[in-house]
């Protein structure tokens, strides 16, 4: 009897192993580590929102360096998708569900399909998340949405029945948390890793569009300046050297599962995603 449930055991560890790259022990602490960082990074969000006057000076101060640069025109794509009922639909929907799930579908699939690199691009995230945070502490900025004296529009509010100001929407969330943009952030990550890691090409080269569906979405429905897009742009830069010099001068450890992690293009057609 003691023979048959070692074997039973031995089966259903063989078959974690399968499904879990490094088994039950290490799946459950990233994804306590997933959960509990993002709580933090939300909760901390709120006592970042700064002075409010503040933040209304420095949305204008962007519309100011952005019509010096003559890219001013978040008005213009807003109208346009306002005549465009699919476009305003598809910009609703993908603000309000993609940021999330997308990233969170992401770092599943990552965790469970590309574990060799899962640690290095969490790395990425997290250090995108504490960088944004240096940002919203030290220049809240109003979203366009509340802009509306240049004719923004609230978008999700007016047409998707979503307030910002009620329930846990408003309880986890800083209004003034426009600069820099974390879903352009998060979008560029998520996109440009599945472009190297997914190994079905028309798929790998889908993914790149993802970032530019993104910032579309946050344009349109007036919850970000294209300058907050690039500077999300440049947090998910810093954040790849962050996580680089982590992989650089963390101490190697012996054993196959302890040697420093990478991200090269992966191979094209062996394998499907």
């Amino acid at each position: 009897m003691a023979t048959l449930a070692a074997q039973s055991r031995s089966r259903a560890a063989n078959r974690g192993g399968r499904v879990l790259p490094k088994g039950w022990p290490d799946f459950l602490l990233q994804l306590l580590l997933f959960a509990a960082v993002d709580l933090a990074y939300e909760a901390s969000r709120t006592f970042a929102k700064g002075d409010v006057a503040a933040a209304f000076i420095h949305a204008r101060n962007v519309v100011s360096i952005e019509r010096a640069f003559g890219i001013f025109n978040e008005v213009n794509v807003q109208e346009w998708t306002l005549h465009h009922g699919w476009a305003l639909d598809v910009a609703n929907w993908t603000y309000f569900h993609a940021h999330f799930g997308v990233t969170t579908a992401f770092m599943f699939w990552l965790y469970l399909r590309r574990n060799e690199h899962y640690y290095f691009i969490r790395n990425i995230v997290y250090s995108a998340m504490a960088i944004a945070l240096i940002g919203y502490l030290s220049y809240p900025t109003a979203p366009p949405r509340m802009l509306t004296d240049l004719g923004f529009t609230d978008t999700l509010e007016k047409f998707a029945s979503v307030s910002h100001d009620s329930g846990p929407i408003a309880s986890l969330s800083n209004p003034f948390a426009a600069v820099p943009s974390v879903h352009a952030c998060f979008s560029l990550i998520v996109g440009i890793s599945c472009y190297l890691l997914v190994r079905r090409r028309p798929i790998a080269v889908a993914w790149l569009l993802y970032p530019g569906l993104i910032t579309f979405s946050i344009v349109a429905t007036a919850n970000h300046f294209w300058a907050d897009a690039i500077l999300g742009a440049g947090v998910a830069v810093l954040a790849l050297g962050v996580a680089w010099l982590v992989e650089r001068f963390r101490p190697t450890l012996p054993g196959p599962s302890r040697r420093r992690l990478h991200l090269p293009p992966a191979p094209r057609g062996a394998l499907p995603a």
